[in-house]
């Protein structure tokens, strides 16, 4: 079974420094962000973990492995970080 989960992110909280947003997810499912403006980059440090692929103003997230990574976004109207944790299950998943 596939969950796909859509996380909408505010224009205010994209441009903020600070700690990245956290995305929890389990193996073998999809997780899209929708963002305030087209995305230019997307930069994974671990591409063993996680697939990535943009569309426009969204970015799609698969779990291939477990572990965390980070992820850079990049747009017109600024730069996301995000921490990524993928876990075996969705029982491995923080509460």
């Amino acid at each position: 079974m596939r969950l796909t989960f859509l996380l909408t992110l505010c224009l205010s909280s994209f441009a903020i420094a600070g700690q990245p947003k956290q995305v929890n997810m389990p193996v073998g499912t999809t997780t899209t962000l929708s963002m305030p403006a087209p995305v230019s980059s997307v930069t994974v440090a671990d591409p063993s973990l996680l697939s990535v692929t943009r569309q426009g103003r969204q970015v799609v997230f698969v779990g291939r492995s477990t572990g965390s990574t980070e992820v850079v976004v990049t747009t017109a109207e600024g730069v996301m970080h995000l921490r990524v944790y993928v876990a075996a299950d969705k029982y491995g998943l923080p509460h």
